[in-house]
Parts: structure tokens; sequence; C-alpha cells
């Protein structure tokens, strides 16, 4: 064999090593809850659903929309057509009516979820879905009153019900747990002193025949 067979050998043999070498293990995840992780796997997949339904919900409903108007333009150029104006003019000022309705309305609920905010911005929650859940169940339970103003509806007002709602003992896993600083109804009334740093000698009769009574009196000195 030639002397340039053999390093075309030895050059094949050399990147057929270079090429079978093993691949450089993955990094390894450690400390990894498989529960948790299944827990996270699923939250995100209920949020992928959740967010898809949103969408189509919001896709559906802005075609019933654009639907309903196409509808109504038709109408009024039809009556205008035949010349049927008052109908065509009635239509286009209860459409404008409609609309005013819902801007007012939409209008409305944004003061008072402003109202609700700024009176919850005054509690400490455990956290911002904490917050969130509270938010969503105090405005399910507001009602207007006959003047349009937001009260609960047993009558009160937002900040009255806001209130009751954060001293309610069924929605404490909502707030922070104070810390107990020692105030309130504590006894600040000073100890006594102990009569065990007293000698019988230094005692009286009634704290001798109680030691005695306790059998302690062997535990003083004289």
């Amino acid at each position: 064999m030639s002397e340039e067979n053999k390093i075309d050998e030895e050059t094949v043999e050399t990147v057929q090593e270079t090429t079978e070498q093993p691949d450089a293990p993955e990094a390894k995840t450690d400390n990894v809850d498989p529960i948790e992780a299944a827990v996270q796997d699923r939250l995100q997949q209920m949020k992928q659903n959740m967010d898809r339904m949103v969408k189509e919900r919001d896709e559906a409903l802005k075609k019933a929309v654009e639907i309903e108007q196409a509808q109504k333009a038709a109408e009024i150029e039809r009556l205008e057509a035949e010349g049927k104006l008052k109908e065509a003019l009635e239509m286009k000022l209860a459409e404008s009516n409609a609309k005013l309705k819902v801007f007012e309305e939409e209008n409305t609920k944004l003061n008072r979820d402003n109202v609700v905010n700024n009176q919850l911005s005054n509690l400490e929650f455990r956290n911002e879905r904490s917050r969130q859940l509270a938010q969503r169940d105090i405005v399910e339970q507001l009602v207007q009153n006959e003047n349009g103003a937001w009260v609960h509806k047993s009558g009160s007002s937002i900040q009255d019900f806001i209130t009751s709602y954060s001293k309610n003992e069924d929605n404490e896993f909502l707030f922070r747990v104070k810390a107990n600083t020692g105030g309130g109804n504590s006894n600040n009334t000073a100890p006594m002193p102990s009569s065990e740093t007293k000698s019988i000698s230094q005692m009286t009769t009634d704290e001798i025949l109680n030691m005695a009574a306790k059998g302690q009196l062997g535990n003083y000195s004289y």
C-alpha cells in the first residue's frame, strides 16, 4: 500500500472518531417538583383555553354588531329611497340614542370601578390576585339606586360595605395578617415581685402559709 493511501485512511479514521463523539449531556434541571410542574402546566393550558374562548366570544360579538349595523344601514337606505324620510330619521335617532346609552353605561361602570378601587387601596391584600377577587366580588353586589348612584344591594354606601366586607371572617384569607404589636387589651400592670427571690425571714405569714400548703418551704433559705 502506498504512503498516500495510508495517509488517506488515517484521515478518514480521524474524521469518523470526531463525528462519533457523543453529544454533550443536556443540563439537568435540579430541584424541580414534578407536582408543581404539572400544576403549572395545567394552569398554562387553562389560561390558553380561556384566552381562546374570550377571543372567540369577542369576535362573535363583533360580527353580530357589524351584521346588525349593516342591516340597519340597508333599512335606512331603503326608506330614504322610498321617500320615507321620517321613518329613516327615526331609525337614525334611535340608533344614536342606543349608542349614547351604551356610552353612558360604560362611563358609569368606570366611575363605579374607580370608587371601589380607591376604597380597596386603603386595605392590605395578600397579593394582586386577592385584590382582584375582592374587587370582582364587591362589584357584583352593587346596584344603582333611584338616583343613579352605586350602592350595595342592602342600601349601604360603597365605603360602608367595603369596610364591613374587610371585617367579615369569611374574607380573612384575602388580607394580610397584621402583626401583633402588643396593643389592644393586653394587661400592662407590672408583675408583682416573686416570693421565690425572698428568704423565709423576709416573707409574711400569709406567704409562708401559702408556700407550706404547696409543699415548697423546703426550697427556701432561712
